[in-house]
């Protein structure tokens, strides 16, 4: 019985999700916050609700959503679970029936039957019930209800043949938290499969992120205690298959010579493929009376118990001693962040490990939750794994191996890659080596769900987009990337698509932001005691002004020359692509001779004093346009390496910089300063779509 379809509405975090499943492993994948575990909760809920297998399942999830209490438990709190109070919540479960399971559709009628009317008298499924429905079976009432069953039974046994599908939809009404289920049949049959299995096997189990692994000497039980236990490790506390460690283990050494084989199995398939280069070395009771499991490690012989093991490696051992030995073939495992603890080199090989040992010969269905670059990195290259992307509100799509290709060249090319776009809400490239930590600081918050990368060279990076904003008209392109410039004086002249964003400063680039006189004269005078620094803040002004203008001289050269319009010899790609030696030698020639006839007419005298008196001209208008807009205008970055010229200032430029940031964030009793509100403005701007 796998899930097939699952749709999702005004739970928690999820707006709406609705979207098809594969028999293999789901991951879900996206940025913090966005209602990954939430899919997995929904599932849970709607399976303990509608389908229970032990009587506490129901109410044990509802208190761990907040939905109940143990102390008042006939008050449900609906706010708890619903992302909009006054709409209705719906979780949709599709379930779809194995071959084996429809070809016993017949044999379980009467079951049915007795179930479906027990259920509908109020009677309790199970052996907590029985009593009460022999005396309600055995009167006029309930052999009517029975009767009428049966027909209900045959007539959606003939449906659910048809469609191959057990329905668990599930409706919560506002009005009073009212939980209800509209096929009666469906939450049945799932509920009567699932009970004829033995205690210690199940078709579904949640192994949640809250992992407490126990420590020590844990009391280890057996038999009726034991097996309500492992009942209620499923889903209804599903915390407890981690409480549970060591009794999990021994319980598999008295239950059968084929159960402890299989656990040895077990435990040497983990330790060959995953934690490499350990092997278990005995169980056994310590002269302490503790029970003991000892690892061996092989390149040491040392032996210590299993305990010594991290969370990460007990945590690990544990999922897939569950997976080997109690998930029924053709089960369901909910798994929420299976990396945790774990270093990336087991990451990378987990997915895969869990995929070829336990998934695909068991035929288990996994739905995974993860925030792993390299359990997603797997996924992407399997083809029995289906990724998920989620965003906010639960919008989800699915990303197929064929869309990659050329999109991750061009992401490889900027620094990052798809995996990362996909683990953020959205990747930010920016321009200058001391950006990315400049705006880290500046917005600390943003940090989960946004990744900063750093970019360098202008022409690669506009190249990089076009590539983007292509695969985004093929429809390859899955997340939204930002590309903040440098204004410079070189505006771009790329447009904006959907999912490529692009803007520039309105200053020079990130460090004009952090220029502020008042702000910068202050830091100077409180942490230095220079005989340069002005003793008022006017003579600060004059003196920062002077320092930014410095800067005039090189630009109005570079300026002037460019305005004679000389043309140069070097050879460009349009004078070599496609042509022929002729046709290149043609082209090339032509622009020799243009250079000659440029410069056929110069003299030298007469060309300097040109050249002298328009930098002198253009040199005074520009003095006047920067007199009250230097700080724009300048080279950021120039102007704070200028500054160390003039003070000998003993800090790295970068440590100057996060402090002027921090000094202007704070000015003005936390307002900040004007150069503060514009960035925020700017990068508000940039990042519109997540309402930073």
């Amino acid at each position: 019985m796998h899930l097939r379809r699952l749709e999702v509405h005004n739970f928690r975090a999820i707006t709406k999700f609705s979207h098809d499943l594969t028999s293999g492993a789901n991951i879900l994948v996206g940025p913090n916050a966005v209602g990954k575990t939430t899919i997995l909760e929904a599932i849970r809920l709607n399976k303990a609700v509608l389908a229970p297998r032990t009587q506490q399942e129901g109410r044990s999830v509802l208190v761990s959503l907040g939905v109940s209490s143990n102390a008042i438990p006939q008050i449900l709190n609906f706010s708890a679970i619903a992302n909009d109070s006054s709409q209705r919540i719906i979780i949709n479960c599709d379930y779809q029936l194995s071959e084996e399971e429809l070809s016993r559709l017949p044999s379980l009628a009467e079951e049915l039957s007795r179930g479906l009317a027990a259920a509908q008298a109020g009677i309790p499924i199970g052996d907590n019930g029985q009593p009460q429905a022999i005396q309600f079976f055995a009167s006029p009432m309930g052999s009517s209800a029975l009767t009428n069953a049966r027909k209900y039974v045959q007539e959606n046994i003939v449906r659910v043949s048809a469609e191959g599908l057990c329905k668990l939809h599930l409706e919560v009404r506002p009005q009073n938290c009212e939980f209800r289920g509209n096929d009666s049949f469906s939450q049945i049959l799932f509920s009567i499969i699932e009970s004829q299995l033995s205690p210690y096997k199940t078709l579904f189990s949640h192994f949640s992120a809250d992992r407490a692994m126990p420590f020590g000497d844990p009391p280890i039980q057996l038999g009726a205690i034991d097996a309500q236990q492992q009942l209620e490790s499923y889903n209804s506390n599903p915390m407890l298959k981690f409480q549970r460690f060591k009794n999990t283990i021994f319980s598999s050494l008295i239950e059968s010579t084929e159960s402890k084989n299989q656990q040895d199995r077990a435990f040497n398939l983990i330790f060959t493929e995953l934690l490499k280069e350990r092997e278990i070395a005995d169980y056994n009771v310590n002269r302490f009376g503790q029970a003991e499991i000892l690892i061996k490690d092989t390149r040491t012989d040392r032996k210590f118990d299993i305990d010594s093991l991290s969370s990460g490696e007990k945590g690990l051992i544990l999922t897939f001693l569950i997976l080997s030995k109690s998930i029924e073939r053709g089960g369901i495992v909910l798994i929420d962040e299976p990396e945790i603890h774990l270093n990336p080199a087991v990451c990378k090989d987990l997915l895969p490990f869990m995929v070829v040992n336990y998934l695909t010969p068991l035929n288990i269905q996994a739905v995974i939750c993860t925030h792993s670059a390299e359990i997603l990195g797997a996924a992407m290259r399997m083809d029995n794994c289906r990724v998920l992307h989620m965003r906010q509100g639960g919008a989800v799509s699915l990303i197929r191996q064929q869309d990659q290709p050329e999109v991750a060249q061009a992401l490889k090319l900027l620094g990052t890659s798809e995996v990362e776009e996909m683990l953020y809400e959205a990747v930010v490239f920016v321009e200058g080596p001391d950006d990315v930590e400049i705006l880290e600081t500046a917005f600390p918050k943003l940090l989960s769900r946004i990744k900063f990368r750093e970019l360098s060279g202008r022409g690669e990076i506009e190249k990089s987009i076009k590539n983007l904003q292509a695969a985004e008209i093929r429809g390859e392109k899955e997340n939204i990337s930002y590309f903040l410039f440098d204004r410079d004086r070189k505006p771009t002249d790329l447009k904006s698509s959907d999912k490529v964003i692009l803007r520039q400063w309105d200053r020079y680039c990130l460090e004009n932001y952090l220029i502020e006189p008042e702000v910068l004269y202050d830091y100077l005078k409180v942490n230095y005691d220079f005989p340069k620094i002005p003793r008022n803040l006017g003579e600060a002004v004059e003196q920062f002004s002077r320092i930014a203008k410095n800067q005039l001289t090189e630009l109005v050269m570079m300026e002037v020359y460019s305005e004679f319009g000389y043309d140069g010899p070097g050879m460009r790609e349009k004078d070599r692509t496609g042509k022929s030696f002729e046709d290149a030698a043609a082209a090339l020639y032509l622009r020799i001779d243009n250079v000659r006839t440029q410069l056929a007419s110069i003299e030298e005298g007469i060309w300097k004093n040109d050249f002298v008196g328009r930098c002198k001209a253009k040199l005074q208008q520009r003095e006047l346009e920067w007199s009250t807009s230097w700080i724009a205008k300048c080279d950021g970055k120039r102007f704070i390496q200028d500054l160390y010229r003039e003070y000998p200032l003993g800090i790295k430029a970068e440590r100057l910089k996060r402090a002027l940031l921090k000094e202007n964030m704070l000015a003005n009793g936390g307002a900040g300063t004007e150069s503060w509100k514009l960035l925020v403005t700017k990068f508000n701007d940039l990042m519109q779509d997540l309402n930073p």
